[in-house]
């Protein structure tokens, strides 16, 4: 179409209809565009989500994980209160007893109690994974027996953090009264706490080999990281096509 001088609108971003007026209304900062152009780039602010749910759910997965790491035992939690930012808690503690019981696996992706439940109990990849968000996994008797357990607060510390940074603090308490707490401010895969190229390359296959064979998708990741020094991406894309 630009090859045969068809053209668009000229203020298809900054005009009355255009898209910072559609997405940001009056918030719209058009002199963003080009502040420091060439010389500052946004790309390392990039998150990679490593778990395959929503994004405010992230840092209860992230305190469940590093309170499994530390060799909690499940079956010795008595209750779990998860804190968090008032302003998510419509998303995954909201209504509370839907939160504990999600109807399929799409609505566990979105459950704080059920996320913190998969990742306690052992999840797949990255610490869940597609297969922790299957309606059978969000059916499973021992998860949903766990999350019950989960009370989802608004957390003051979180709520001075957010919206720039989507944290949450895990307690538990124990049979025996012990407490423990895990508080994560910045969840994994964001600019303070990336994923390593392992990490990444690992995410990549599980989500490739669900329609590539593995050899594929480990060539494909090869290929990825030599893009800097490949003459041309014939091979990437040969790979990435047939």
């Amino acid at each position: 179409m630009a090859r045969t001088g068809i053209t668009g609108p000229p203020t298809v971003l900054e005009g009355r209809f255009g898209l910072l007026q559609a997405f940001c209304g009056d918030q719209a900062d058009p002199d963003a565009l080009t502040d420091r152009l060439g010389e500052h780039w946004e790309l390392p602010g990039i998150f990679f989500k490593p778990y395959p749910c929503n994004h405010f759910t992230h840092a209860g997965i992230d305190a469940a994980l590093r309170l499994r790491a530390n060799g909690l035992d499940p079956t010795a939690i008595d209750d779990l209160e998860l804190g968090a930012p008032t302003a998510v808690l419509r998303t995954i503690g909201e209504p509370a007893q839907d939160k504990a019981r999600p109807k399929s696996g799409y609505h566990a992706a979105f459950s704080g109690p059920y996320t913190v439940a998969a990742a306690l109990l052992g999840g797949g990849g990255l610490g869940v994974s597609h297969e922790d968000f299957t309606d059978e996994a969000a059916a499973d008797p021992a998860r949903l027996a766990l999350a019950a357990k989960v009370r989802c607060v608004p957390d003051a510390r979180c709520d001075q953090i957010f919206p720039h940074r989507f944290p949450a603090v895990l307690r538990v308490r124990l049979r025996d009264g012990t407490v423990l707490e895990e508080r994560v401010e910045a969840n994994r895969g964001g600019p303070d706490r990336p994923l390593s190229a392992a990490e990444l390359a690992a995410k990549f296959h599980l989500n490739a080999t669900r329609h590539v064979s593995p050899a594929r998708a480990d060539e494909i990741t090869e290929r990825a990281y030599e893009l800097a020094d490949l003459p041309n991406v014939d091979t990437l894309t040969t790979l990435l096509t047939t």
